[in-house]
């Protein structure tokens, strides 16, 4: 364990590399909803030249964790920087995204025959967006019967198309994620004391909707279209089990993740739902928070 402590964290900007000596500040949220998150990061005393080389709409990359095992905790955009002095000290915070500038600002006026697949025009707008897909994997690849006509937003437009598919949503590290609401990822993650577990997991309720499987029958083929799937109704809410856990700095834990989780209270399989990693290069904050439900 004596190597983990030995943190090592890592900013691109641009073609801008700048690691320790500096002080780098970072809270990074991640979670399985359609939200584009928003990022800060800290960097203290930059040489002004390095400061003014930096430009608006670069790429982004953070890495964190420790000599012998780090990895990328966020990828994306520079959406605006500034610079300010407190004390002795000058801060400059670059304020990211986690997506292209295409996903969020992109407009989209395209018209879909009829019978298109979601899945065929989700691709679509990923590849519109500048966006790697990370997983299509649709609880109901809803088919427009009617054809379907886009003219907005392409965030706007993957969101209304995959609730039409009773879908989650989520963008990470530039990849676009669209299936089933449980779905994780396995990477073979044990969480426990031994591997960096902090404290002792706190139970939790998470509300989520109950989502009721669509079965295409040929009497819906023939009935649904675009504009009834607008107007669908409610789904009752139901609250689920789970545990909010803190650990050390863990770069593989992010949004879907399945992990084994094993403490003196809990032990058990669970899928991570949402989360945050805050590191202060030049402090003792360096930590996972995450909140985990079972699988």
């Amino acid at each position: 364990m004596s190597n983990l402590y030995m943190r090592k964290t890592k900013l691109i900007v641009g073609d801008r590399e700048i690691t320790d000596p500096l002080t780098i500040k970072f809270s990074v949220p991640f979670g399985d909803n359609d939200k584009v998150d928003t990022i800060d990061i800290q960097v203290y005393n930059l040489k002004d030249e390095t400061i003014k080389s930096i430009s608006v709409n670069k790429a982004v990359i953070l890495s964190a964790g420790y000599v012998d095992d780090n990895g990328v905790i966020f990828s994306g955009v520079l959406k605006k920087k500034e610079t300010k002095w407190e004390g002795l000290d000058k801060i400059t915070t670059f304020k990211c995204i986690d997506c292209t500038l295409d996903y969020t600002q992109g407009v989209i006026k395209r018209t879909y025959a009829r019978n298109t697949p979601a899945s065929v025009i989700l691709r679509d707008l990923a590849r519109d967006a500048g966006l790697a897909i990370g997983d299509i994997d649709l609880p109901t690849d809803f088919i427009y019967r009617s054809g379907k006509a886009l003219n907005g937003k392409i965030k706007f437009l993957v969101s209304e198309i995959a609730k039409d598919c009773k879908a989650k949503l989520h963008i990470n590290k530039g990849r676009m994620y669209v299936r089933d609401r449980a779905k994780g990822d396995k990477v073979g993650l044990d969480i426990s004391k031994e591997t960096g577990l902090i404290d002792a997991p706190e139970e939790i309720e998470e509300e989520v909707k109950e989502e009721k499987k669509v079965k295409e029958t040929k009497e819906t083929k023939e009935t649904k279209d675009e504009k009834k799937s607008k107007s669908k109704s409610e789904n009752p809410q139901k609250k689920i089990k789970g545990y909010k856990i803190k650990m050390l700095l863990n770069h593989k834990i992010t949004t879907d993740v399945i992990i084994k989780l094993k403490s003196r209270n809990v032990n058990g399989v669970f899928r991570v739902s949402k989360g945050e990693h805050k590191g202060d290069t030049s402090g003792t904050e360096y930590y996972t928070e995450c909140e985990v439900v079972p699988v």
